[in-house]
């Protein structure tokens, strides 16, 4: 998810009696707490506990205000968490459990949760700093299939914890567990939390002042053009409307001559904060690696996505490049909030930047949900991203990490803020009853359609776009770097582009350790 420009943040603290029932009835862990280094002095009556454990390793006892604690660090900074709305919740939540635990009466010591929160851009760093120099956090998380790439080997093996504390995994559909399964030991490396489905996003007051159909909100069903003929909702009829979209500074759309798109005002479609195989995947499920898990490749499907990204930039003018879309007009980046973009794919992630402040109106009115359009073969496939939490595989407390972990679990309303949707349950009533509460300062009235979100997770393309691959962090960067210079570098040969890429990750796989 995109990062937002935080300092590093001290650790934070509060504790408490876990809830039980904290996700779907589990049990949380109540053994007694795993050996620990011996207690530090005991804090005053005027100390604070967040100041205390601000310097004490995982697993240390701390004694505040006549009473021990055993400390938990909780880890935030590889997926969601960084905003600042998710971080004052984060908080709460952090107050909230500490709260508990100083009330629990089951004669086990308390746990003091101590929150970490660092950059996006430098938590994988960080925490690999952290974890070789021998203070790693014990719980990390939100996280996903991507932010866990870089830490092969460093994460625990839940399975006897989860058999420890009775936790029940039957309730998660088998698809999901196997998706928080290391590819290569099988180890379950967390359980199933968050689902982020995918779907096109549509601008009401657009759609409205072009007088053109909203998108449709059903797999299978038509669009209808401004002709009324009725044609397929696939990636031509994007294109199309996309382009009538797509206005200058004069009025004219990029389907008019005299269309200048140096003065553009407005933009057709966006991509929002995306990356290669993220976009790809939205064409047609793939990989960068064959079969037998060495040799690189870039399936058809994925061409000739990019080629629809790369055309819809420089020739058809309905995407913006990467200058336009850091503009102020398209709110820097952030350009499906600027309400100067009228479509674009979205993860369920990005509610939570739908404005740049979330206690302000967005800069739009009106806005919806569609479903993902068909392929040239007539597929439809859906990007989905799902986060978990992880224990350090060094964690000295892993028992009470698990334990603190079925608290942030149950918490539907961190979730919210996430922007995920929960991998069981009902998740319709979670999106009227939790997530639209969040939208009501900054579109009054506005109604969504969340059945959409729900449809398209059953569309989630396999394998997933963030598929382990070999020397994942390298080969990462290298599609990575080739994939930025699309919206920065017009007149490319795309077909020698990805050949010349596929050569390099060839040679990045050849080389993993």
């Amino acid at each position: 998810m995109r990062s937002r420009s935080l300092t590093r943040f001290g650790a934070l603290v509060s504790v408490v009696a876990i809830a039980a029932g904290a996700c779907g009835g589990s049990t949380p862990a109540t053994s007694p707490p795993s050996a620990a280094p011996a207690s530090v002095p005991a804090a005053t009556e005027a100390a604070s506990p967040s100041a205390v454990a601000s310097t004490a390793k995982p697993g240390q006892i701390i004694n505040v205000n006549g009473k021990d604690h055993q400390v938990v660090r909780w880890f935030v900074g590889l997926g969601s968490g960084t905003n600042p709305a998710q971080i004052a919740l984060q908080q709460t939540v952090v107050n909230d459990f500490n709260a508990l635990q100083d009330k629990r009466t089951d004669g086990v010591m308390p746990i003091l949760l101590s929150l970490e929160i660092v950059q996006n851009a430098t938590a994988t760093t960080i925490l690999k700093t952290e974890m070789a120099s021998g203070s790693a956090p014990d719980l990390i998380g939100p996280v996903g299939i991507k932010g866990r790439a870089g830490f092969s080997g460093q994460f625990l093996d839940m399975t006897p914890l989860i058999q420890k504390a009775g936790f029940d995994l039957t309730q998660y559909p088998t698809k999901l567990v196997d998706t928080m399964k290391d590819g290569q030991t099988g180890a379950l490396l967390g359980i199933p939390y968050a689902v982020y489905p995918s779907y096109i996003f549509f601008n009401k007051d657009l759609f409205d002042e072009a007088g053109l159909k909203y998108p449709p909100q059903k797999v299978g069903e038509k669009y209808t053009m401004p002709d009324g003929s009725q044609v397929d909702w696939n990636w031509d009829t994007v294109r199309n409307i996309a382009m009538l979209l797509s206005v200058d500074k004069n009025g004219k759309d990029a389907t008019q001559t005299g269309f200048d798109p140096k003065s553009q005002t407005q933009f057709g479609f966006e991509f929002q904060w995306t990356e290669g195989r993220r976009l790809a995947s939205a064409f047609g499920a793939g990989s960068l690696v064959g079969a037998d898990g060495k040799t690189a490749q870039f399936p058809d499907v994925w061409k000739a996505g990019w080629q629809w990204y790369y055309d819809g930039i420089w020739k058809d003018h309905f995407i913006a490049n990467d200058t336009e879309r850091n503009s102020d007009l398209l709110a820097k980046g952030n350009v499906l909030s600027s309400g100067h973009a009228a479509m674009g794919h979205m993860f369920q992630w990005y509610i939570c930047c739908m404005s740049p402040d979330a206690a302000k109106p967005g800069n739009f009115k009106k806005w919806d949900i569609a479903v993902m359009p068909m392929n040239s073969a007539g597929a439809t496939t859906a990007p989905i991203n799902i986060d978990t939490f992880t224990i350090s595989k060094d964690s000295p407390v892993a028992d009470r990490a698990f334990e603190a972990m079925t608290y942030l679990v149950g918490r539907l309303d961190l979730m919210a803020l996430y922007g995920g949707t929960p991998a069981v349950g009902d998740q319709l009533k979670f999106f009227h009853d939790v997530v639209d509460p969040t939208f009501t300062k900054q579109f009054p009235g506005n109604k969504v359609n969340w059945q959409v979100a729900l449809d398209m997770e059953s569309y989630a393309e396999s394998p997933n776009h963030e598929a382990e691959m070999p020397n994942y962090i390298k080969a990462q960067n290298d599609y990575t770097t080739v994939f930025s210079t699309l919206a920065t570098k017009e007149g490319q040969d795309l077909n020698k582009t990805i050949t010349d890429m596929v050569a390099t990750l060839q040679a990045d796989f050849s080389a993993a350790p």
